[in-house]
């Protein structure tokens, strides 16, 4: 950085649209940050040209010490996921809403039900 020039804030914002035809304004959140103390929708994706390939959908609860968001980033990784997007919001019930909405419109690489295939596989192999 050249003396005299300001350090500039990393706050992307980016709209994604649900099959309602809601838009829903997310921030893009650096891997440093600490996004996963963020209580609301997360949105895991790649770049794809101009726009974004979605990869990941869910919501989170910002609870200090939720190694589950970590592991879903790692899992979103491997689908080649590059890119964090947080929309904040408390509401329990909203963000489950939200990212139904989502996920249907949106079409993600890996999708909540297939999570919960894999969730269930891992119990019958482990009992």
């Amino acid at each position: 950085m050249k003396q005299g020039q300001k350090k500039v804030a990393f706050a992307e914002k980016v709209n994604f649209c649900g099959a309602s035809g809601a838009s829903y304004g997310f921030t893009r959140m650096r891997t440093e940050d600490d996004w996963a103390r963020v209580a609301g929708v997360v949105l895991f994706a790649a770049e794809d040209g101009a726009s974004w390939r979605v990869i990941r959908i869910g919501d989170q609860g910002g609870v200090d010490g939720d190694i589950g968001a970590f592991w879903r980033w790692r899992e979103a990784r491997r689908y080649g996921a590059t890119a964090i997007f947080v929309r904040p919001d408390a509401d329990f019930a909203r963000r489950r809403r939200e990212v139904s909405d989502l996920v249907a419109g949106l079409d993600p690489v890996f999708t909540p039900s297939s999570e919960a295939a894999a969730e269930a596989a891992m119990e019958r192999i482990a009992a």
